[in-house]
């Protein structure tokens, strides 16, 4: 599975973890991806300007790259 990207505020942001794919159907390949504390990610996100990937680590969003 390829990283999922997300936008925020017209970025686009690479998870590195803190995300599950959820499947829809067992017979298709459509899946929805569930973000663990998605509003403390914006948060991170709006705060660091140049960050383009994040990952969650010990109950926090941390800027990757």
């Amino acid at each position: 599975m390829a990283l999922p990207t997300i936008s925020v505020d017209d970025r686009k942001i690479v998870l590195l973890s803190g995300f599950r794919r959820v499947e829809t159907d067992s017979d298709s390949n459509n899946a929805f991806i569930v973000i663990v504390d998605e509003r403390e990610l914006v948060r991170s996100v709006k705060n660091e300007n140049d960050a383009v990937a994040y990952g969650y680590v010990a109950g926090r969003w941390i800027s990757a790259a």
